[in-house]
């Protein structure tokens, strides 16, 4: 049995003969170069920078690094020396979703033209800044990034085709959920299970609403360089950044279907459309090879509670 399942999410160095080119790593190798440090480490603006480089090249870092200490400066300024957590939150949705000179006049929102970030670009986040129009992917992810500059506790959660931000301290260790795609206001998971339809078991084990660590939220993040890659019809590079996306954050079943999904694309693309009459006796190892890719990777989502019928919602507002 096949699975053909489209998803739209709104979720290392080789050494050459001296005189040669260095050969650039892969993207599954530079995905698992930003996870393979210790968790102490980790940093959401790096990780960030580094999956939108394997999509743009061409991303000036220092810019957009700059750009975004800018506006944690001001978070900063405005919660002020010895702020609470809770002032610290606040500011950082000031600064981001409040029109004022800490953001020249130029809050961020949703993208209402592409909410799910269907141009997988429009989820860099040099777009976002640039056109302070953002998705699902791209809010939640300079929200944390910024929080994470000011020294709260911050991580992603998940709902269908939907991230979202979760703050957490010793005294709430369920966290605050916070909705960046709506102003930046606290929202209860309640109104997640209402407006994105999810099952009570999918909730249980953990597929949605569960907050991430730091590593399984970076990990999470490296899904739009999958996307990318299975747009540019590279799907084998995506199954292997999927790979690497698994091995930092197992139970990740948007991961799990998007590699089933490539697998599909490589049978459809290689075997199917090209023998029509049959795949050829010196070539079915390598179709059943993806065929049980394809299969395991959608039974294990399954078995977290994934349902086919979530493709359809679209992402919180």
């Amino acid at each position: 049995m096949i699975f053909f399942r489209k998803i739209f999410f709104c979720l290392v160095i080789s050494y050459c003969p001296l005189g040669s080119a260095q050969a650039s790593p892969s993207p599954a190798e530079s995905v698992r170069a930003a996870l393979s440090i210790p968790d102490t480490a980790l940093s959401y603006m790096a990780a960030k920078l580094a999956f939108d480089g394997i999509i743009d090249p061409s991303i000036d870092e220092a810019t957009i690094t700059k750009q975004v200490d800018e506006l944690a400066s001001e978070a900063k300024a405005i919660a002020g020396v010895g702020a609470s957590d809770v002032d610290k939150l606040k500011a950082v949705r000031q600064v981001l979703y409040d029109a004022g000179l800490w953001n020249r006049n130029r809050p961020f929102s949703y993208d209402h033209e592409d909410p799910l970030g269907l141009n997988v670009h429009n989820k860099l986040l040099p777009t976002y800044l640039a056109t302070r129009r953002g998705n699902c992917v791209s809010m939640p992810v300079l929200h944390i990034i910024l929080a994470e500059k000011l020294g709260l506790n911050v991580h992603l959660s998940t709902a269908p085709l939907h991230m979202f931000v979760r703050f957490t301290n010793p005294q709430n260790q369920h966290g605050l959920s916070i909705e960046p795609t709506s102003g930046g206001y606290p929202t209860r998971d309640i109104w997640y299970r209402e407006n994105l339809p999810m099952s009570d078991m999918a909730v249980k084990q953990g597929l949605y609403l569960r907050t991430l660590t730091k590593r399984e939220t970076i990990a999470h993040m490296a899904t739009t360089v999958m996307e990318y890659l299975m747009v540019k019809g590279r799907h084998q590079e995506a199954i292997a950044v999927g790979s690497a996306i698994l091995d930092n954050y197992p139970r990740d079943g948007y991961t799990m279907v998007k590699m089933g999904s490539a697998a599909a694309e490589i049978m459809q693309r290689d075997f199917i459309q090209k023998y029509p009459r049959g795949v050829p006796p010196n070539e079915t190892a390598e179709y059943q090879r993806w065929q049980e890719l394809n299969e395991l990777t959608f039974s294990k989502a399954i078995s977290l509670g994934w349902e086919p019928a979530n493709l359809q919602k679209s992402a919180a507002k």
